[in-house]
């Protein structure tokens, strides 16, 4: 009997994206749903918008990688095990990376511009609420890692159940308390801008060559009708060597990634294998 064409599967699930404010406010009325938020095609991005927007980039970015973790867990061959373990630790140094640098140094300094100290303590705290979750399932895959215990998709999975939607609700409540920094007006705010590079530039160095290519493959540049096709917005020199020379270091990780090595969308690579007809 002939066997049944697997379904593609990709990595827009079970935890969604977000949306960014940009595409709110450029995108046609009828293209953004009403679980978007609300509209408003009249007004034009500020600097506020931007950096948002940016910022709800690399949370998507988390998020594609944390779906095709999430997907593909419990259908990794042996053989793939270890390639997949190391693509998980690329995962968690990105986001251990990413809000370390929003404590230590961004939020701070965002507050300082402001004059108001504790606006950004909420995202803080909400850190915390996922700290532990996330501690225990990288405990996990660094034991599977040493040999300490066997790997267990279905328990890579279930570990995630444990913060992902804590996380994940948390990535996108983010997004509006830095848009709401307008409020404390644009001369407070003059380096928000400058601010906001400085953090993209900063954890890029710090998540090094392979976590630079995880960035890359979990970024879909057609995402919102192409609005993202230059973003990360690095120098041409750097992703020609991530596309081209870095991603060849460690190609093995890359093929359980959202997207392929020119930032498009594709199935996910570990998916069920289709019964037959």
């Amino acid at each position: 009997m002939a066997a049944a064409a697997a379904a593609a599967v990709y990595a827009d699930h079970p935890f969604p994206l977000i949306t960014t404010p940009n595409f709110k406010l450029l995108a046609p009325k009828d293209t953004v749903t009403p679980s978007d938020g609300p509209s408003d095609s009249n007004k034009k991005p500020d600097v506020f918008d931007d950096c948002a927007s940016e910022m709800a980039c690399v949370h998507n970015i988390i998020m594609r990688g944390l779906n095709s973790i999430y997907l593909q867990a419990p259908h990794i061959k042996t053989s793939d095990q270890k390639s997949f373990l190391n693509y998980v630790m690329n995962w968690h140094k990105l986001l251990h990376v990413h809000h370390r640098g929003e404590e230590e140094g961004f939020f701070p300094d965002l507050e300082a511009m402001a004059g108001e100290k504790g606006i950004l303590e909420a995202n803080v705290t909400q850190h915390k609420a996922f700290h532990d979750g996330v501690d225990s399932f990288k405990g996990y895959v660094g034991d599977v890692q040493a040999g300490k215990q066997k790997y267990d998709g279905k328990r890579i999975q279930a570990l995630i159940d444990g913060f992902g939607q804590t996380l994940v609700q948390h990535l996108a409540d983010e997004i509006p308390s830095l848009q709401n920094l307008r409020s404390y007006g644009e001369g407070k705010m003059a380096g928000y801008r400058k601010r906001c590079d400085k953090e993209g530039e900063d954890n890029m160095k710090a998540i090094g060559t392979a976590g630079l290519c995880f960035v890359f493959a979990n970024m879909d540049v057609h995402y919102e009708d192409d609005l993202w096709k230059s973003f990360p917005p690095a120098p041409a020199p750097v992703k020609f060597l991530v596309r081209n020379v870095f991603w060849w270091m460690n190609a093995d990780q890359w093929k359980f990634a959202a997207c392929d090595r020119q930032g498009k969308l594709r199935p996910l690579y570990a998916v069920p294998v289709p019964r037959s007809a």
